[in-house]
């Protein structure tokens, strides 16, 4: 996995370098004031996260993204020489796996014979978040000149697929509440698995920027910032909202 996300980030820099020698020779044609189609590729880093870090989550021991790539299409619509308005359509996956150290971190883990048991964890917790959404953002653009151009916005986002699991070790569960029956778990883990109380729905924030490095090729890089908790109103077991906050960079190319 790491040398197949390895890969992917070389080949996005390669060909960004290449485009950019191409472009310090080529004149810019891009013409301003104009609505144009970009197709981008992008990659994203970032992860699912209570904000502020509650105290439950005594030490984040590990972090580690899944290969998220992301497909989208945007219509540039000009308003002027400068402005615009920019919807979109991007496929896209949001993924991360993390380690970390909790206590009184509310739990539900699946027992030996397959039943249930909820209440209050200290100890060690590994978690993956993963997510495959069609996301619609739509954005404000500004050219700031013939290379670059912000933009900001929302976005929403449907969820096609996703998953919130993992396991817990070292540690001990108090059921019910911190005062209930105490049961040990060892380094043999237990698991757990929220994924179907997870919203098919996720709203937030969008900004980015653009660098047009040839007439019809740029780089580009996005942050989306979720503002709903990933999970269901009536979901009680984890005590605090988590969102996705991701970053994403890759490549664009423009059409007229």
């Amino acid at each position: 996995m790491m040398k197949k996300r390895f890969s992917i980030i070389v080949g996005l820099t390669l060909i960004a370098a290449l485009a950019y020698a191409e472009g310090e020779r080529a004149p810019q044609s891009q013409p301003e004031g104009e609505s144009y189609f970009t197709a981008k590729l992008g990659y994203g880093v970032g992860g699912t996260s209570p904000l502020p870090i509650p105290a439950e989550i005594r030490e984040i021991k590990g972090f580690k993204p899944l290969c998220n790539l992301s497909v989208q299409g945007l219509y540039r619509i000009a308003l002027s020489e400068r402005w615009g308005i920019q919807p979109g359509l991007r496929v896209e996956r949001k993924g991360m796996t993390s380690d970390a150290n909790v206590k009184n971190y509310g739990m539900t883990i699946t027992d030996d014979e397959g039943g249930t048991v909820s209440g209050r964890w200290t100890g060690d917790v590994r978690m993956t978040a993963d997510m495959i959404q069609l996301t619609l953002p739509f954005s404000a653009a500004y050219r700031c000149s013939s290379r670059w151009d912000l933009h900001a916005g929302l976005y929403m986002g449907f969820l096609l697929r996703h998953k919130f699991y993992g396991e817990v070790s070292n540690g001990y569960l108090r059921e019910g509440d911190p005062t209930g029956a105490k049961i040990e778990i060892d380094d043999q883990p237990q698991t757990f698995d929220f994924s179907e109380d997870m919203r098919n729905l996720q709203i937030g924030l969008t900004a980015g920027l653009d660098y047009r490095i040839y007439s019809r090729l740029g780089v580009f890089a996005d942050l989306n910032w979720g503002l709903n908790n990933i999970f269901v109103k009536d979901f009680t077991t984890i005590t605090f909202n988590m969102y996705p906050i991701y970053a994403t960079i890759g490549l664009s190319y423009s059409l007229k």
